[in-house]
């Protein structure tokens, strides 16, 4: 989506914002650095209340929403909590600034109110678990001292750390075991810049880091098993500055792993897949932009985004303007959170620096698309240094814009808003002495991206609506959901094939909805469409003929369409296709029973067809010959009416000079021979009487009657 540059302009100045993708607001803390902080009374929430400046130091998320910091540089190992509700700062636990910076070990396994860890920073790694405890694991004392592999565990709600496991001698090298074999004598060693935050399973896991700092970068990925307090190594090699293998863009293999790397960022998933992003290779003289995926059901690694190359320089792509070409530049120190704590589907990249002394800084604000791999500039630029602007504490504006800075602590909370906090800044002059105290909040506007959630469906209507008679209309349906049907009349959901069937006549208006197949996920987004189905009835052939029968001399009918749920027509005689019409007329020349069939098409194409037929007759004639030769030569040998047309009824008699009767016959076919009783009868004259009704519809009986001569 483009989005134009907004011109606002105010009585007392004038200022041009970016892309509306959102606004920063600073919330707390100092526009200057190496601010000292103030510290209040220990466990006292308070206004005023502010952690000193501070640089790459542990950070989490506590699991009512509650922002955590420990540590980092320069030499601190005090914890603070933030709540986002009440915008208030409380010093938790740990000395004032670097008055005790050794710490407190205590008793390896023993919790204890006296106990609290060394002054640590640059990365050390920090997880929250299932329980809502906050891990934190090696790092090293931001002096430039020895790392150590120490394992830490604070219990919130006793306020108490304990010493979990490793050696607090800092003498530690890394002892690996078995790949996927967990030990209690296996250990990752001392390692920095590697906040890897990942939990799944009741384990915490990490992945490469330094040790020792500078020189030795490492890809091997380890986990942590809370429940038996033993570490495994589980993916990666043992090899020191590794280049690993990239294989091909968006494909899963065997032989895939990142090139070792510190001072990168990371994500998980909702399906507890494990996300790298950027980071430093050898002694920090190369950065990457790529983007990692490790599968835990394959445990296997891919390359899904960004390039294969050192210090890229990415692609300055507009703002609000998703697009998988599009990449941020290599970087170091950038840090990264969900866009929302309930429903992970993409993830914010803030700021950091190139990896080649500090030459270029970043305040830029990214958005990584899981599902489709789309990287959107949503803020900020980079620069020697990138312009910043403060505006007034508390005031969102379109103006603010956060400072370029690496080694921060990020945050989102349960709005998907997101927060910074501290962290070395690059855009003043003291690029590497200062370190920051400011928090920052950045409300996104969420048009300018997409987010998404992990269970978005779509449902599609089918691509036909009209529905035959003894036919059915499939629709395909998504998967992972639930699908109803309303109504449910004249529908099937077929769950072997995944799709809804409709079958049923009538017009019917639908409304389907996908829910999810877990009620209570609120990661799921409902999709609801409605379309109509029309279904359609074969077509119901008929028509009349008028008139019934015709004669000869008039042979003209009239065929009138009476067909129903049709809309197509062909009407037929002696199977030649005569007319296309609804209504026809037409004629016939001969008589006789005249039949006509007439074909109905209804929507769907479907054909059914009705024959009637209809009769043309000849109006009837009797003649009656005036004489006969019954004399054996087969001519004139009988006396018969001769018929023009068939008859239904038919009396024939014939009487001599004296009226007696000498011969009858109701069959037309049936002639006087001139006997009687099987005697020849004289020469001389006789007298018929015939009674006939001929074979059409409106005849009636008619008699005849007269003389005729018999001769021999």
């Amino acid at each position: 989506m483009k989005r134009i540059l907004l011109l606002i302009i105010y009585t007392v100045y004038t200022f041009t914002a970016l892309a509306q993708s959102g606004n920063w607001v600073w919330l707390k803390g100092e526009d200057t650095a190496n601010s000292l902080g103030n510290y209040g009374i220990m466990g006292v929430p308070s206004s005023t209340n502010e952690p000193p400046a501070r640089y790459q130091a542990a950070y989490w998320t506590d699991l009512k929403g509650n922002f955590w910091i420990f540590g980092g540089a320069p030499r601190c190992n005090d914890l603070w909590k933030y709540s986002p509700i009440s915008n208030e700062w409380t010093w938790i636990k740990g000395p004032m600034l670097n008055t005790n910076v050794s710490g407190e070990y205590g008793t390896m396994g023993v919790p204890s109110v006296l106990s609290n860890p060394p002054a640590l920073g640059y990365g050390a790694n920090c997880w929250t678990d299932p329980s809502g405890d906050l891990w934190l694991f090696a790092g090293e004392n931001s002096s430039g001292g020895n790392s150590n592999d120490v394992l830490w565990r604070y219990h919130i709600v006793t306020n108490e750390w304990t010493w979990m496991k490793g050696d607090n001698t800092g003498s530690t090298s890394t002892t690996y075991g078995p790949k996927g074999v967990a030990g209690n004598t296996y250990t990752p060693g001392p390692r920095v810049e590697c906040k890897s935050a990942w939990v799944f399973d009741n384990k915490l896991w990490l992945f490469g880091g330094l040790h020792p700092y500078g020189t030795a970068y490492k890809n091997d990925l380890w986990s942590y098993n809370i429940g038996t307090n033993n570490w495994a190594w589980e993916s990666g090699t043992k090899l020191i500055n590794d280049t690993g293998n990239y294989g091909v863009k968006g494909i899963e293999a065997v032989t895939n792993i990142p090139p070792s790397r510190a001072s990168y960022t990371r994500w998980q998933d909702r399906e507890n897949n494990f996300y790298l992003f950027a980071g430093g290779g050898v002694a920090i003289i190369g950065g990457f932009n790529d983007v990692w995926k490790y599968n835990h059901s394959s445990k296997l690694w891919t390359w899904i985004s960004g390039t294969n190359r050192i210090d890229d320089t990415g692609t300055s792509n507009p703002y609000c303007d998703p697009d998988n070409s599009h990449i941020p530049a290599s970087r170091i120190e950038n840090q990264t959170a969900q866009t929302n704590s309930a429903c992970i589907k993409a993830f914010w990249s803030f700021g950091g620096f190139t990896s080649r002394l500090f030459s270029r800084n970043f305040n830029d604000l990214w958005l990584f698309n899981i599902e489709n791999f789309e990287w959107t500039k949503v803020k900020g630029s980079f620069g020697t240094p990138p312009s910043y602007s403060y505006g007034t504490k508390g005031i969102i504006s379109g103006v603010n814009m956060i400072s370029a800075r690496g080694g921060s602590c990020v945050w989102t909370d349960k709005a998907g808003v997101l927060y910074v906090f501290g962290g070395s800044d690059g855009s003043r002059d003291t690029l590497k002495l200062g370190y920051l105290n400011d928090l920052w909040k950045f409300v996104p506007d969420t048009t300018c991206f997409k987010t998404g959630l992990v269970n978005t469906v779509k449902l599609n209507p089918p691509s036909d609506t009209l529905l035959c008679e003894g036919d059915t209309i499939k629709m395909g349906l998504p998967l992972n959901c639930t699908v109803y049907v309303l109504p449910s009349t004249g529908s099937k959901l077929n769950t072997s094939t995944n799709q809804v069937e409709f079958f049923g006549l009538g017009t019917i208006n639908y409304t389907l909805i996908a829910a999810p197949l877990d009620p209570d996920d609120p990661c799921f987004k409902k999709d609801t469409i409605s379309f109509t189905i029309k279904g359609l009835p074969k077509s119901t052939p008929d028509f009349n003929i008028n008139p019934s029968y015709a004669y000869i001399n008039n042979p003209t009918f009239n065929f009138l369409n009476k067909s129903t749920n049709a809309v197509r027509y062909e009407w037929y005689y002696k199977d030649k296709l005569i007319s296309t019409d609804v209504d026809i007329v037409y004629n016939f020349y001969s008589i006789g029973e005249h039949c006509v069939t007439l074909v109905s098409i209804n929507d769907c194409g479907k054909r059914d067809s009705v024959t009637k037929c209809c009769n043309v007759y000849v109006k009837g004639k009797l003649v009656m010959p005036n004489a006969f030769t019954p004399n054996g030569d087969n001519k004139n040998d009988k006396f018969r009416a001769i018929l023009s047309s068939p008859v239904q009824a038919y009396n024939l008699l014939i009487m001599n000079r004296y009226g007696q009767e000498i011969f009858k016959t109701e069959d037309p076919k049936i002639g006087w021979d001139g006997t009687f009783n099987g005697q020849d009868q004289e020469v001389g004259v006789y007298y018929y009487l015939v009674k006939v009704k001929f074979d059409y519809p409106d005849a009636v009986e008619e008699m005849y009657k007269g003389d005729i001569s018999l001769l021999r």
